[in-house]
């Protein structure tokens, strides 16, 4: 499968480009001939159909997650197993373990108080709620339904029994409400504060005055986590062509120029998953 769709890119696409052009008649026959065959698989046919949408759902992400092929016939859970273990899932994978790493090592530091913007339903929060516990969490997302979710795998890992939901704020906005000062992120406020799913969506000038104003955000000492893939992804021209999908991709240096003219950047660094297809951006304040 693999080789096959690497051929059908080396012949379709024009001289320096990687894919088929967007819009393009190439693009529109694969879509027509092969599209029903690669949508046999569930979290491929989510992708494509975007019924919340958007692409990466949080019902699509948790279904990478589970990573339990499904479907009612064997080439449907073929297609599904394929899908699953394609890299750049795998990377999302590797993405919530560090991020779950991450939160844990920042709780021994001290940290109490932390916030995901675009949380979708906060995996990587659940998979440490029962060890450890933070004085507050706040996830903010724009799908209620993703928020709700969070809500409830929380409750059912017993992290939030009746008397201690104030712990957990659910906000539902958009990024937009950040930038236009019309949210209440009181400056210092968290502890921690990470962004693993939204910048891929962000133009460099609203990706900079996000990473400013999560910065300020930021109480002294704290670390900021931001994500965003690569181009060196080997999925992308899979997903554009396929699954009209499509990502702004960052290098490292990208990244580490988001937090140019910030005061009090104590330390900076790029973290690299496994597969190589995306990025962690960990910065820490001054303390």
């Amino acid at each position: 499968m693999d080789a096959l769709l690497r051929e059908v890119w080396r012949t379709g696409s024009a001289p320096g480009q990687a894919g088929l052009t967007r819009a393009s008649p190439e693009q529109e026959r694969f879509r027509a001939q092969a599209g029903p065959f690669f949508w046999k698989s569930a979290v491929l046919r989510r992708c494509w159909e975007k019924p919340r949408g958007y692409a990466g759902d949080f019902m699509m992400m948790e279904a990478l997650y589970r990573r339990e092929p499904e479907g009612t016939t064997p080439q449907e859970r073929w297609m599904d197993t394929w899908a699953l273990e394609l890299p750049g899932f795998q990377a999302v994978r590797n993405r919530r373990d560090k991020l779950s790493q991450l939160l844990r090592e920042e709780h021994a530091r001290g940290a109490r108080r932390v916030m995901n913007v675009a949380s979708g339903s906060a995996p990587e929060l659940v998979a440490v709620a029962r060890d450890i516990a933070f004085e507050g969490v706040t996830l903010m997302d724009q799908d209620q339904g993703a928020l709700d979710s969070a809500l409830g795998h929380f409750t059912h890992v017993g992290a939030l029994p009746a008397t201690h939901h104030a712990a957990l704020r659910l906000w539902c906005g958009s990024v937009l409400e950040l930038l236009r000062n019309r949210s209440d992120l009181e400056p210092a406020s968290q502890d921690f504060i990470y962004s693993i799913g939204l910048f891929d969506y962000l133009t460099e000038r609203f990706a900079r005055r996000l990473t400013q104003k999560l910065w300020d955000g930021l109480a002294p000492g704290g670390q900021l986590v931001v994500g965003n893939f690569n181009a060196r992804n080997p999925m992308h021209v899979f997903i554009e062509t396929a699954l009209d999908w499509y990502l702004i991709y960052r290098e490292p240096e990208d990244l580490l120029r988001l937090l140019d003219g910030l005061p009090g950047v104590r330390s900076r660094e790029v973290w690299t998953e496994d597969t190589g297809c995306l990025h962690l951006l960990v910065a820490r304040k001054d303390g």
